[in-house]
């Protein structure tokens, strides 16, 4: 099964062209996720986009992307027409695009969220809620320590990175509220997994012929006992608001109080005194705080993934968001879905080739050989994303891979269209 080829090139074997296809389109958001997926059916193309965001600009502004797939979705008679939106997760790297005014005019006939998204859900509401106070308060302290030890230096070149975390996690307002009440046509809003097990497999009159598969994110109360960071919930009750915290009183008088040094000199206390080097320790792991608090908010909002499979004709498509291991492992002990996850032709790379998707066992293991991937992703720093060792081993499973930054290093099985996005035609 061989695609057409961008700029008239050819692959191994001449594409049949009369054969339908169901063609993925990844669009080169920089540090973020846009695909959209066009599916035939007999009469005209279904289209699905999963996700809208970004961090870090790619070749082009969201503006512009995002004007880019409303052109891409406008049909014949002028209307721009999207059949379901998927929000996989409610990060910046993937909704902020929704919050620009020009989605009004689109008509959706569906949005799929998580679970965690329903406001009606009071589980899912305490979950939004205590990411969003902790991801609030956790700017504000990395705010205050970026601001004390000022620019240019390897102290913020550290702590830099955190702040972004602690940004993507933030409330996102303008396109979560685009996501549960915008778009024309009235969509129907789901939020997956419902509460009926039997409804994990469903299909809906906006994608006649296609069959859903929702494998994430769990229900079980112990995984999302996992997603609630203990040690986030730690640091959200010392870093109480500042309007709170005026006027607490402190739990002793200053006259009980000693400095390190009077406290040092005094020989009684000595066998009490922590050696130097555990208080240097001390200080180290103190300094770290906003970093362990800003990978595990990180983590559990990225744990509320959603993790989809697409039937389409004789294609499965695995769209996996930035599913972290909770899901990826539920997923993988379950032999239906074990085996559905086999049969995936089209794997959108979790977590843009991060280090904490995509298990080693997934790949090694579960992922056929030749299948289509596709890595939206931008190298951020010293992140280590992608991971090499990831890129890798995927390389060592098949050769039709593309990567959002090396839009000039993608293989003739791909179609690219400038530096606006790469596509792959799985024919059916």
């Amino acid at each position: 099964m061989m695609p057409q080829t961008g700029n008239g090139a050819q692959g191994s074997a001449a594409p049949d062209l009369a054969a339908p296809a169901v063609r993925v389109r990844m669009y080169d958001v920089g540090f973020g996720d846009a695909f959209l997926v066009l599916i035939p059916d007999g009469t005209g193309t279904r289209k699905v986009l999963f996700d809208c965001g970004s961090i870090a600009q790619g070749s082009a502004s969201m503006v512009e992307v995002t004007r880019r797939i409303v052109q891409d979705v406008t049909d014949p008679d002028g209307t721009a027409r999207i059949d379901v939106v998927v929000m996989s997760h409610r990060h910046r790297d993937h909704v902020s695009g929704f919050a620009q005014p020009v989605w009004d005019q689109v008509e959706v006939q569906e949005v799929w969220m998580p679970w965690t998204e329903d406001p009606k859900d009071p589980l899912a509401r305490e979950i939004r809620e205590a990411q969003s106070r902790l991801a609030v308060h956790l700017d504000r302290a990395i705010q205050a320590r970026l601001a004390a030890v000022g620019p240019g230096t390897a102290e913020e070149a550290r702590i830099a990175p955190f702040g972004e975390m602690a940004m993507n996690a933030l409330a996102n307002e303008e396109a979560m509220r685009t996501l549960h009440e915008g778009f024309a046509g009235r969509p129907r809003r789901r939020f997956l997994p419902t509460l009926k097990p039997d409804e994990s497999t469903f299909e809906t009159p906006a994608l006649p012929g296609v069959i859903i598969y929702v494998l994430g994110p769990s229900r079980d109360q112990n995984v999302i006992a996992q997603m609630d960071p203990p040690a986030g919930r730690s640091y959200l009750r010392l870093a109480e608001d500042e309007a709170e915290a005026k006027g607490t009183p402190e739990p002793f008088n200053p006259s009980w109080w000693v400095t390190e040094k009077e406290y040092a000199a005094n020989l009684e206390w000595q066998h009490l005194l922590t050696p130097a080097g555990d208080r240097s320790k001390i200080r180290e792991l103190n300094a770290d705080r906003e970093g362990v608090v800003a990978a595990t908010l990180d983590g559990s909002v990225n744990g509320t993934s959603l993790m989809l499979v697409l039937h389409v004709g004789k294609a499965h498509l695995l769209f996996p968001g930035d599913a972290q291991w909770g899901t990826w492992r539920v997923a993988m002990s379950n032999p239906d879905l074990r085996a559905l996850m086999k049969r995936a032709v089209f794997y959108k790379i979790g977590h843009h080739g991060s280090h904490n998707a995509t298990p080693k066992e997934f790949v090694e293991d579960i992922l056929s050989t030749d299948v289509w991937t596709m890595a939206s992703t931008r190298t951020r720093g010293t992140w280590p994303i992608p991971k090499s060792e990831l890129m890798a081993a995927l390389a060592e499973r098949t050769h039709l891979i593309a990567r959002s930054d090396q839009f000039g290093q993608v293989g003739a099985d791909f179609t690219v269209e400038g530096n606006s996005y790469i596509e792959c035609a799985i024919q059916l």
